[in-house]
């Protein structure tokens, strides 16, 4: 039995669908602008304010090497929130993190209407962000 081929296939497909299950809620037509309520306070907290975190956030996800994620997570031991990159959908997975915003950046996601430029699929998708999403799976780890 190939255990560490099952083992990386199980956590690739897995992740994959982790991944998809939190990116298509975490968007919504007549979405963007700014996050509220205590979301927006951490973001504040952690990142001095909005438009640091969206810059920061954005070059994350723009400089994921190959097909992955964007990926702002909460770690709780630290109370942060804190912006990390998968590439494929698990590596370079940090544990303990909960994932609560995650941008696609694998090609299939934008190359139709941005062929090749990463960037501009990644700023014009913060105009679908579903920030109440966001702010529910935060208020819901962060209790």
């Amino acid at each position: 039995m190939d255990v560490r081929g099952i083992s990386r296939d199980l956590a690739f497909n897995a992740s994959g669908h982790t991944m998809h299950s939190l990116f298509w809620p975490n968007m919504k037509q007549g979405g963007g602008g700014t996050p509220g309520g205590r979301i927006a306070d951490q973001i504040n907290k952690d990142f001095g304010k909005f438009d640091s975190f969206k810059e920061q956030f954005g070059n994350t996800a723009k400089q994921v090497e190959g097909s992955g994620w964007g990926i702002l997570a909460y770690e709780p031991a630290s109370d942060q929130l804190i912006t990390l990159q998968a590439e494929k959908h698990m590596d370079l997975a940090v544990q303990g993190m909960t994932p609560l915003l995650a941008v696609d950046v694998w090609e299939h996601a934008y190359y139709l209407d941005y062929v090749n430029d990463r960037a501009k699929y990644v700023d014009a998708w913060w105009n679908v962000v579903n920030w109440d999403d966001v702010a529910a799976r935060f208020d819901k780890v962060r209790k």
